[in-house]
């Protein structure tokens, strides 16, 4: 049995993309799966052994011990292929092909443009790290075998012969809606980082305004909040705006009980920064609201038009002008027919098209073609 170890200084053990979707499908493909990753506990789960790695909490010292530490870690697992995840590992990632392994890249996002939206970094600053990270990824890339991308995008800014795009399709699920029903008050979702770029702040405008024109609508949000003094603005803006009947603050909830409260849900949102990382990037999000049922509010990138209104799945909005997009909001939420059409289309493609199942294949080829 082919012996692989997933790497992650970063993420968490049970990240959905790294353990749920390609260490659990490489597994169940025959593969001897390892994965490394920081607070996780020394077990097996669904035939993934876990090694837990103790890194420091500091940014900075995580990127300077790690290299060495994790090198020699995954070097122990006598693994044949290393898979890694994170750009902080680049360094780790050539010292394990130096040493005569595959190694493969998995690219989440696009690093280089994400430096211009980081709001600790001045504009000087932000070109210095683009142009360094840069530096050091494309020598890093010279030694690794193949390249993961998780964005389409992506394929224009890496080397196309090393390139594979592994999208980050939800997970199969079998969900039996045939006909959702739609309930007075609608009821908004939001899963993911909740954070002013991730759009929080327009959020609660939007229900603010729609709850001024006697529309009945709650908003549920789930995910982790940053930074931590989020929290008490947000408190303040519901007080102030009298919304804490309308605004649910859920908190970080595992994956596996997302799913019963996007069932009780109505409409699905997710209204990102025109930021460039996030114009180029497909949120996982909308792909699991559409498997629920749920219509979706998106932003109007036109990567994100091409799966919501072109399959009429959902409306694109300005998030840099919502105000003007208020009664396109308010003609969805008063068209139960219309909705109903929508929650069809994303189960049927979600179901049939837009899933996991898609993607591990190609993920499994790839590693066929490299050890083979």
């Amino acid at each position: 049995m082919k012996k692989i170890c997933h790497i992650t200084s970063v993420h968490p053990p049970f990240d959905i993309r790294i353990f749920y979707k390609e260490c659990i499908s490489l597994a169940n493909a025959g593969y001897d799966i390892t994965l490394i990753a920081p607070n996780a506990r020394q077990q097996s789960t669904n035939g993934v052994k876990f090694i837990p790695i103790k890194l420091p909490n500091s940014r900075l010292k995580r990127i300077l011990l790690v290299t060495f530490k994790m090198w020699r870690t995954a070097l122990n697992t006598k693994a044949q292929l290393f898979h890694f995840h994170d750009p902080e590992l680049l360094i780790c990632g050539v010292l394990l092909k130096l040493s005569g392994k595959k190694v493969v890249f998995d690219i989440h996002e696009n690093i280089s443009l994400s430096f211009s939206s980081k709001h600790w970094l001045n504009t000087k600053l932000a070109l210095f790290f683009k142009f360094t990270y840069y530096l050091i990824e494309r020598f890093s890339i010279l030694f690794f075998d193949a390249l993961v991308l998780a964005e389409e995008s992506y394929q224009n800014y890496y080397p196309i012969k090393k390139s594979c795009i592994v999208l980050n399709y939800p997970l199969f699920i079998d969900v039996k809606i045939d006909n959702k029903e739609f309930g007075n008050p609608i009821k908004l979702i939001y899963t993911g980082g909740i954070h002013e770029n991730r759009g929080i702040w327009e959020m609660l405008y939007l229900v603010q305004e729609l709850k001024n024109k006697n529309v009945n609508i709650t908003l549920d949000l789930i995910g982790q909040m940053w930074p931590n003094s989020l929290m008490s603005d947000l408190e303040e803006y519901i007080s102030e705006h009298n919304l804490k009947n309308e605004v649910n603050i859920h908190g970080r909830i595992d994956f596996k009980n997302i799913s019963a409260l996007l069932k009780n849900s109505d409409i699905g949102i997710s209204i990102l920064k025109p930021i460039p990382n996030y114009k180029e990037s497909l949120p996982t999000k909308i792909f699991e609201y559409m498997q629920h049922g749920l219509p979706v509010i998106t932003n109007n990138f036109e990567l994100l038009k091409k799966y919501v209104e072109d399959k009429n799945i959902g409306i694109c909005i300005d998030i840099d002008n919502i105000s003007s997009e208020i009664d396109r909001i308010m003609s969805l939420i008063h068209d139960k027919k219309l909705m109903r059409i929508m929650s069809l289309n994303g189960i049927e493609l979600t179901t049939n098209k837009w899933n996991w199942n898609s993607q591990e294949k190609k993920l499994i080829d790839l590693y066929n073609k490299i050890l083979d």
